[in-house]
């Protein structure tokens, strides 16, 4: 899908420079999801010089940007090159404005400091660079919940209180093994499982400690606590499905609750995404403690707005990109995203949503403890911590029988160490096999 429109470049709160008429269009790479926003944006602005370019948006790692770049920055920069790109990978952010590309533009000149300031308390760390840049805006929050289907929980389990540890979960998913197998609270068939189960526990596997250091301990207890939960449960290719929630044959009906990121209560659960519950079925309850007892969570994907350093007009491209983040024009469309990370948007947002899930005000105040309970611990990195659980643990997981999640501490340790060193960093491991980097 490509989309032109000839004429006047009009943003809310943009600078007169950005405002100009331009003959050359401004160029926007979209993922699917994002076409709503494209919609929205024309609509408000209908005679805009721009050209929507639809991508994958950099889906699991695919990479597209880093290729894109990579060549160009070999070969020249082209005419046709993205100057504003919505990425929904974290770490994207981190390594792109990195050596050795270094192409995204530091919003720090460009949007406005108060507006900088609006947004969540720790949103923009993904965005942030080692030096300091603000080379990204984040969209939307991806902290991970606990979304449940109240009336199944209640059928099977006789009350409407949810667990609010792990080890509830995985009790209640023992329980169904035995007495309704077929049914869910979780799974392990996605390479962004370790988002919630290891990030989400305060797991050190991640955790850049100073200028070009980290720090990966898969001997820390707050790994090996989930992995030896989860493993003395049983629940694994049970009530843990090896199917990923993306999957064809995902079928959202049997889950009974299942920890996972903001945007899964539509793009998982509604109807239209995956088969789908009926309207009204889910509601998000806060994230389950971490096994130290901690109130952590861990975040998956949630949309970064990136600017190419290369734009012919930096000023205009910056000023969408803060025009697509902060306006409610434009996020109270994202209803199958997640909460607006630009807080002034988030009334608007809410509102919109109407009987979407079972209950608004728990999902609503959910969210919103989620999105302040990210652990900090899990560092943004110039490397894909996603892509590596999926080489190295993935297709253990979902093997049959599959291997012990406390297996594949090590392997996904040692992965993460190697990506490291390549990027230049000193890693600092208490475990022989990755501190020597074997």
């Amino acid at each position: 899908m490509l989309g032109v429109a000839g004429g006047l470049f009009a943003v809310e709160g943009a600078t007169s420079a950005a405002a100009k008429a331009s003959s050359k269009p401004l160029i926007v790479w979209i993922d699917t999801s994002r076409v709503a926003y494209e919609k929205a944006y024309m609509a408000a602005n209908p005679h805009a010089n721009i050209k929507w370019v639809i991508y994958n948006g950099n889906a699991n790692g695919t990479g597209v940007l880093q290729s894109k770049f990579a060549l160009w920055n070999r070969t020249g920069w082209p005419s046709n090159a993205p100057d504003v790109m919505f990425d929904t990978q974290n770490y994207d952010a981190v390594q792109l404005g990195t050596a050795p590309y270094n192409d995204l533009l530091n919003l720090k000149s460009d949007v406005p400091k108060k507006v900088l300031n609006g947004f969540a308390k720790g949103s923009l760390a993904a965005c942030t660079t080692p030096s300091g840049q603000i080379v990204c805006l984040r969209n939307d929050s991806a902290a991970a919940v606990l979304w449940v289907n109240p009336g199944l929980y209640k059928q099977f389990f006789g009350t409407a209180a949810v667990p609010t540890t792990w080890a509830g979960i995985l009790a209640d998913g023992q329980a169904l093994n035995t007495a309704h197998a077929g049914y869910l609270v979780g799974d392990i068939g996605d390479a962004f499982d370790e988002d919630y189960y290891l990030w989400g526990n305060e797991c050190p596997l991640d955790q850049v400690t100073g200028k070009g250091k980290i720090e990966i301990n898969p001997s820390s207890s707050n790994c090996t606590g989930i992995a030896n939960a989860i493993d003395s449960s049983g629940d694994m290719g049970k009530s843990l499905s090896q199917t990923s929630v993306f999957a064809s044959s995902f079928n959202p009906n049997k889950v009974v609750m299942m920890v996972g990121p903001l945007w899964y209560g539509t793009a998982v659960f509604q109807t239209g995404a995956t088969g789908g519950v009926p309207t009204g079925t889910m509601t998000a309850y806060p994230p389950p403690a971490a096994v130290n007892g901690a109130h952590a969570t861990g975040a998956l994907g949630g949309g970064l707005w990136l600017v190419s350093k290369h734009a012919p007009n930096q000023k205009a491209a910056a000023a969408f990109a803060q025009f697509m983040a902060t306006s409610p024009k434009i996020q109270k469309v994202g209803v199958d995203a997640g909460l607006p990370q630009y807080v002034p948007d988030e009334a608007s947002y809410l509102s919109s949503l109407g009987s979407v899930f079972g209950d608004p005000s728990t999902t609503e105040a959910s969210w919103k403890t989620a999105a302040s309970e990210v652990w900090t611990g899990w560092s943004p990195v110039p490397w894909s911590t996603d892509a590596v659980w999926g080489s190295t643990a993935l297709a253990n997981l979902t093997a049959n029988p599959p291997a012990s999640f406390a297996s594949q501490l090590l392997p996904y340790a040692e992965g993460l160490a190697n990506q490291a060193r390549l990027a230049g960093f000193t890693v600092k491991s208490p475990v022989s096999a990755v501190a020597n980097g074997s």
